[in-house]
């Protein structure tokens, strides 16, 4: 495994173009989540797995199990990355992609349900753990100001994957008179899956060689372990923003159930596939242009382009929930398939409900990853955050699943998530206002600070040259760490010579 890890490095790219570059690690990274999520969001959003709606309520307790073990597995996500890092982190989650897609192909075909439970039970092991690794990425590698576009990339790629997914399954099932989809489709979006495979194991780099373009390392990785690692785990926990933040966290991917379960039941199989690719293209553009409010050079104010792009964010949400509020009480919308065709007069209402509400799923997760990265840099603090967002994402999936195999109503869903998103919006603007830093540089140990904000904050006379070279000692540690893949000396030791 060792030759692999080294392979990227050995490439003998340089500049803009090394693997070893933040940004070009994200890029690989999201094009590992156009793979396996992106291609799993086109199933999952044909409504009941691709199959006929009377399958949704096996494939509702498939994704139950599914998200229950997720938000079990996000929760220790962060941990177990820092003990084995990303490449073999992501390997291992990527199994559980194609094998699911597998299992849905089996119970379409059969109408067995066994290998489904036990498919979406290994999915929601394996899922969570790639997205703490995504989600490490994004909030580690990325500049301070970066930290907005980092996050919607990896959202833009993966939703590129699930509209090139989404357009796959609409020409192979624009003709289509039954309510299922093909063999062909099944097959091509597990080899698709399967791709993700080899690009972790030859494009991942060990962080501890990722540099910024100004040639500085991100951070020093010191050595962890298990027993470290479960002390700071329940560290987290007794953090009072973890708990103010929760309810917030749990509802933003809920929508993407109720969504997908509404297209089901409302849509013939070609008109399905319509709404999914287009839900899938417009979480584009989307995030990208939150992101860009949250990271603009035009607010100096950190805190302020928070506020500004969470309320913008508050917004859109509650305004389009109200919205399929409306339409679902005005048109009566339940679980009696329809089978509208866009050729159909009331076609044109629900496919503007639907494209919003993908509008607030990909941009309230955007809001809610930027605040969690913007209150630190700390790599193995960032990568807690991460798992603790994903798993606490898990377990509202799993509430929204059970919910819908429960036969809970349209109209009581919508208003749950509602008031969750309310709580939401205003917590994130308390933490925001109260615990958000204009910047986190030279308040970490183990954080490099970049030269772009060395040179700023010693021009506005906030960091003393002593600082300055606490800096250079520890580039020198993590170049060492680069090289040797150990340090001579004990790094407090040398961060007070």
């Amino acid at each position: 495994m060792d030759r692999f890890q080294n392979f990227s490095l050995d490439l003998g790219l340089k500049g803009k173009f090394r693997l070893n570059r933040t940004w070009n690690q994200n890029y690989v990274m999201g094009s590992i989540l156009f793979c396996l999520p992106g291609i799993y969001l086109a199933i999952t959003g044909l409504g009941a797995g691709g199959s006929t709606a009377s399958a949704q309520h096996v494939v509702s307790t498939a994704s139950a199990i599914t998200f229950g073990l997720y938000g079990l597995s996000g929760w220790l996500g962060g941990t177990i990355l820092n003990l084995v890092k990303p490449k073999l982190i992501i390997m291992f989650a990527a199994t559980g992609y194609p094998i699911y897609i597998g299992s849905l192909w089996y119970l379409d075909r059969t109408g067995h349900v066994w290998f489904a439970y036990l498919a979406g039970a290994w999915l929601g092991l394996t899922a969570a753990l790639l997205w703490t690794a995504a989600g490490f990425i994004q909030f580690a590698y990325a500049n301070e100001d970066e930290k907005g576009r980092f996050i919607s990339w990896q959202w833009a790629l993966t939703s590129l994957g699930g509209t090139v997914g989404s357009f796959i399954a609409f020409g192979i099932n624009f003709h289509a008179t039954e309510t299922r989809t093909t063999d062909t489709l099944y097959t091509v979006f597990i080899i698709i899956q399967c791709m993700a495979i080899l690009l972790s194991l030859f494009f991942i780099v060990n962080p501890k060689h990722v540099t910024r373009d100004d040639g500085t390392h991100i951070a020093i990785f010191k050595h962890t372990s298990i027993m470290i690692e479960s002390k700071r785990l329940m560290l987290l926990f007794t953090d009072w923003k973890v708990w103010v933040m929760i309810p917030g966290i749990f509802v933003a991917e809920m929508s993407l159930v109720l969504s997908s379960v509404i297209n089901a039941y409302t849509y013939n199989l070609r008109t399905r596939s319509l709404n999914n690719a287009c839900f899938q293209l417009i979480m584009i553009p989307s995030p990208l242009i939150l992101s860009a409010i949250m990271d603009t050079g035009f607010i100096k104010s950190r805190r302020m382009r928070g506020i500004v792009g969470t309320t913008v964010l508050g917004i859109v949400t509650f305004a389009g929930s109200a919205g399929a509020i409306a339409w679902v009480v005005t048109n009566n919308v339940d679980r009696t398939p329809r089978n509208v065709d866009w050729t159909d007069s009331n076609f044109g209402p629900g496919f503007v409900i639907y494209l919003l509400q993908a509008v607030i799923y990909g941009t309230y997760q955007i809001c809610v990853q930027w605040v969690l990265a913007a209150l630190t840099n700390d790599p193995d603090t960032c990568s807690r955050y991460a798992g603790l967002f994903k798993g606490t994402i898990g377990w509202g999936l799993m509430v929204a699943f059970i919910m819908d195999s429960q036969g809970v109503s349209f109209l009581h869903q919508l208003v749950f998530q509602f008031v969750l998103y309310v709580v939401g919006i205003f917590t994130l603007l308390m933490i925001i206002i109260t615990q958000v830093r204009e910047t986190n540089y030279f308040l970490e140990e183990n954080v490099i600070v970049p030269h772009k904000f060395e040179e700023l904050l010693t021009a506005e006379g906030v960091v003393t040259e002593e600082q300055m070279a606490n800096e250079r000692r520890k580039e020198q540690i993590a170049m060492q760490i680069d090289e040797k893949g150990e340090i001579d000396l004990d790094i407090e030791e040398v961060l007070t010579v």
